[in-house]
Parts: structure tokens; C-alpha cells; sequence
């Protein structure tokens, strides 16, 4: 069943995802000048070859605290 909302905004999907990665991804989209969500939806609109869209850059380093792992 789908969640609507009252003013007309999109609806949030959650989802799971391990911490660290999720911290990696918010460091990594701040480097690209971005979020967390704008690339979620970028990827995901490439992946259902919608018109115009285009798969997400990425980084051309990876930031300091995703190296060691």
C-alpha cells in the first residue's frame, strides 16, 4: 500500500542501510555537491530508463574515512 501525504510532497520510502555506508554516501554527495536523495532518485530514474536520465557521477576519490575500510 502506498503512503500518501496531505501536501502534495513525496512521500519518504525507507529503507535499510548499514550506517557506515550511509555516512560514506553523505560524504561522498557532499563532495559531488549533492544529497543523499537527488542521487537515490538520479540512479533509480537511470535504472527504469526513464527519458533524459543519466546514471549518477561518481567521486574520483573516495573520501578519507571509507579508505580504511
Amino acid at each position: 500500500m502506498t503512503k500518501t501525504t496531505t501536501d502534495n510532497s513525496t512521500p519518504t520510502r525507507p529503507i535499510r542501510v548499514q550506517l557506515d555506508l550511509w555516512d560514506e554516501f553523505g560524504d561522498v554527495a557532499k563532495q559531488l555537491g549533492s544529497n543523499r536523495t537527488a542521487l537515490i532518485l538520479e540512479f533509480m530514474r537511470w535504472m527504469a530508463r526513464r527519458p533524459g536520465a543519466k546514471l549518477p557521477k561518481r567521486p574520483t576519490s573516495v573520501p578519507p574515512a571509507a579508505s580504511s575500510s
